[in-house]
């Protein structure tokens, strides 16, 4: 027998009662964990993570839980279920198993090299008396798909299992079906009193006890009626408590609120729960906002000993590294968080940190890196920590960035600036050189029509139709993020007025989108004027009569059939007789369904009060001519959700019944 390599703690003593063993992570960690929970007179791990509670916070328990496998994760676990103890852990890709044990002594933690010696410790630790594990490690995969809801996929393994796996995954199974009924009796599945009083409460949090995750759910409640001064001291008494739990509910609750004791928040989650990383990431940004780089760093310490493969943490391990004056380390974090995940604001630190060395080479490097993967708009930040440096040299390296960014009045100052300052510099002739080639740069502005719905239609539209001018622009330098303004004028003035923000990545040295629908009421000729980034161009736009169809189209409307395929196709909605058409091909399918409207219980009731009292909405199906139907597409035109969320006859008949 191998040996057991770790094993840290006392022995607890703590009886077998509302313990939880949840299923562990890696290969075969779903099959060890149900062995293990079976071994000890546990609940199904299944069953105890399907029903763990949910958080108060959308965005549930990995907000705050880095690792539900770790020792937090079993923190978290036990306190949110009141349970005695808590055992997670993960299988390790080379076979160790990993355990982490919570209770009420705190935390223990183990690793083993075989399932019998896990086994045996947590007998020990919870007070079960000694005997063989059972493990089938067939049910790994099956499990797995009843922890996904597939419980048809785990259905289908059973046939392959030996009888007594297959035993097993028959209850596993049954249990996990009477959980989606909504029927089992949780207390009775051996859950612990926590995992049952949120069950029972979780649509009145108020009505929660006062442990598990009843403090934190009370907390949060008064939000969802918009009581913020309830909400806030419920967050202030929870820093009262040594529960990390209650402590990072607290903390986020108070930062959703802009409560400045977020920060006492974070300080007490860090003493209390050192091994969350939420406390100490968010210390960090505390530090960051009182400008102490040294409480930044060491709390980033702390965090990447928690988790060392945290990219954001290795970036702003790097920008602390660079507020103490440490510019070697600060380059060390910042290409230790390029390795892991290249991110924009990484590169960035990298360009300003080579060019503080002076090392113009890789700062080329990386502020071009950084520009090629800036997909988060972080230039501007960029630009503002080249300025606090305060560094006329660097200036060279603004242009650089603003010239990339379509910013080229900005670029020529900085380049100018620069070569004021330092006209004898190694980089002066690349600021000569950049200087010479945005005088040579020329931007192109192209309106190329309008779109109507999915059709090009060029410079003719309808009175009444939604239309998007197409545009392109287009430049041998790079374009700008910058407002985009449109135009229609008449002899009396302008009839309709459009403006779009376009937000580009650097680097962007054309484009063409669709703009914001303008709409004109009366027909005639009017002039068309667009202007983007000190551009301007401008044709001519014939208004002529338009009618129901096309503005249906223009509201992105292509009604459907109940087979779900479009009535008429874009180019017949759009014809001269396209309302003609759209409202016979309406009337023929409401009249086609009225039978099977009459088999429908709603609709084959008369309609209590409205124009149609009296009347049913499948007579009126039966009945209806193109005046209503017609009346029918005129409101689908006020709210064209009315045939954007379901086909034309379903839509004819709620507005029937709607109708008042």
């Amino acid at each position: 027998m191998r040996r057991l390599l770790i094993a840290l703690g006392a022995f607890w003593g703590l009886g077998l009662a509302a313990g939880l063993v949840l299923p562990f992570d890696g290969p075969g960690g779903r099959a060890l964990a149900l062995a293990l929970a079976d071994r000890v007179g546990a609940p199904s791990p299944t069953i105890a993570q399907l029903t763990l509670p949910d958080t108060p916070w959308p965005q549930g328990w990995g907000y705050v839980l880095d690792d539900p496998h770790g020792p937090a994760g079993a923190r978290l676990a036990y306190e949110a279920s009141a349970a005695d103890w808590v055992l997670v852990g993960r299988v390790t890709a080379d076979g160790w198993l990993d355990a982490h044990l919570y209770g009420p002594a705190g935390p223990e933690r183990a690793r083993f090299s075989e399932p019998q010696l896990l086994a045996d410790w947590l007998a020990l630790k919870v007070g079960a008396e000694r005997r063989p594990l059972i493990l089938e490690p067939q049910l790994d995969g099956p499990l797995s798909r009843l922890l996904d809801g597939d419980v048809e996929g785990a259905a289908r393994a059973l046939a392959e299992l030996t009888p007594r796996a297959r035993a097993r995954l028959e209850a596993e199974i049954a249990a996990v079906k009477g959980l989606f009924a909504h029927g089992p009796d949780l207390a009775a599945l051996g859950l612990p009193p926590g995992v049952v009083d949120y069950w029972a409460h979780h649509k009145d949090p108020e009505a929660m006890a006062d442990a598990g995750m009843g403090p934190v759910w009370k907390a949060f409640f008064p939000i969802t009626r918009d009581d913020r001064p309830a909400a806030r001291e419920r967050a202030l008494a929870l820093l009262g408590s040594d529960r990390a739990l209650d402590l990072a509910g607290a903390l986020l609750l108070l930062r959703a609120l802009d409560d400045p004791a977020w920060v006492q928040a974070a300080r007490r989650l860090t003493a209390a729960a050192p091994e969350l990383t939420l406390g100490w990431e968010e210390l960090s940004f505390a530090a960051f906002d009182a400008g102490d780089a040294d409480e930044a760093a060491y709390a980033l310490e702390r965090a990447l000993a928690l988790d060392p493969e945290n990219d954001l943490y290795w970036t702003n391990l790097g920008w602390a590294r660079y507020l103490q004056g440490d510019l070697p380390g600060a380059i060390a974090a910042s290409l230790r968080a390029m390795r892991l995940a290249p991110n924009p604001t990484a590169a960035y630190n990298l360009g300003l940190f080579y060019a503080l060395a002076r090392d113009h080479e890789r700062a080329f490097d990386r502020y071009l890196e950084a520009l090629r993967i800036d997909d988060e708009g972080v230039t501007p930040m960029a630009l503002e920590d080249l300025a606090k440096t305060h560094r006329t040299d660097l200036l060279y390296w603004q242009g650089f960035l603003l010239e990339r960014t379509g910013r080229a009045d900005e670029a020529r100052q900085a380049y100018t600036g620069f070569l004021a300052e330092h006209p004898d510099h190694p980089l002066a002739p690349l600021a000569r050189e950049a200087l010479a080639a945005l005088e040579r740069v020329r931007t192109r502005l192209e309106l190329l029509g309008f779109r109507l719905g999915p059709l090009d239609v060029g410079f003719e539209i309808g009175t009444g139709e939604a239309v998007r001018p197409l545009l392109r622009a287009e430049t041998d330098g790079y374009l700008p993020s910058a407002p985009v303004e449109v135009e229609v004028r008449s002899d009396a003035g302008v009839v309709a007025h459009g403006r779009d923000e376009v937000t580009l990545p650097p680097l962007t040295s054309d484009w063409t989108r669709e703009l914001a629908p303008l709409t004109v009421s009366e027909p005639g000729r009017y002039r068309v004027t667009v202007r983007y980034a000190g551009q301007r161009v401008e044709a001519e736009l014939r208004v002529r009569p338009g009618h129901l169809a096309r503005r249906l189209l223009g509201q992105e409307v292509v009604p459907l059939g109940l087979g779900g395929t479009p009535l008429l196709a874009p180019e017949e909605l759009a014809a001269p007789d396209g309302t003609d058409r759209l409202v016979a091909a309406v009337l023929e399918a409401v009249r086609a369904a009225a039978p099977n409207a009459e088999r429908v219980e709603r609709f084959a009731k008369p309609l209590p009060a409205g124009p149609f009292q009296g009347k049913s909405v499948a007579q009126l199906m039966a009945t209806a001519d193109a005046g209503l139907v017609r009346r029918f597409l005129t409101a689908a035109l006020e709210q064209p959700q009315l045939l954007l969320e379901q086909d034309a006859v379903n839509a004819f008949a709620a507005w029937l019944a709607e109708l008042r």
